[in-house]
């Protein structure tokens, strides 16, 4: 739901540097409960959620802590955490610990800034293979939205799908 113009000479070529976002003019049948006013958000912003996604595969979130604000909400299908950034991580490396392989196949990211909340978020759609302690296999689609303040952390929620097999 993005728009965008570019101002260009007539030659082709960018004249300015800026771009201009078009008015969105349609009518939905729904009013969006947050925002519906997005453009493409900072590629930092993706860039610190990819190092996130890294460091579970590779069971080293300990080193992100300076990629999280002090306090977090994380919510995932059957549980949400809200608390510091310590005890976030603790979590994800106790949950980690738990598997004996993680592999993360990552399709697409998307980084996106809301208008009206001067927010910045970024989306995820990924794929994860784990092998737990016991042996046991599972896929799982994944799609998450991170928010970020001020460049760190501090909002995720995952929206997972297990493959049948």
């Amino acid at each position: 739901m993005l728009s965008c113009s570019q101002n260009q000479s007539s030659s082709g070529a960018n004249s300015d540097s800026t771009q201009m976002a078009k008015a969105d003019t349609t009518s939905y049948p729904y009013k969006a409960g947050y925002s519906s006013s997005f453009d493409i958000g900072k590629p930092g912003t993706s860039k610190t959620v990819l190092a996130i996604w890294k460091a579970y595969e590779t069971n080293k979130l300990a080193d992100t802590k300076d990629l999280w604000a002090d306090s977090v909400t994380l919510q995932f299908e059957n549980y949400t955490f809200r608390g510091i950034r310590d005890s976030a991580i603790s979590g994800g490396t106790a949950d980690r610990s738990e598997f004996t392989s993680v592999i993360d196949s990552v399709d697409a990211w998307v980084p996106l800034h809301s208008n009206d909340r001067n927010t910045d978020w970024v989306a995820v759609w990924a794929r994860e293979f784990t092998v737990n302690k016991k042996g046991k296999k599972d896929t799982a689609d994944i799609h998450e939205i991170w928010r970020l303040k001020d460049g760190k952390v501090n909002f995720m929620s995952q929206y997972r799908s297990h493959r049948r097999p």
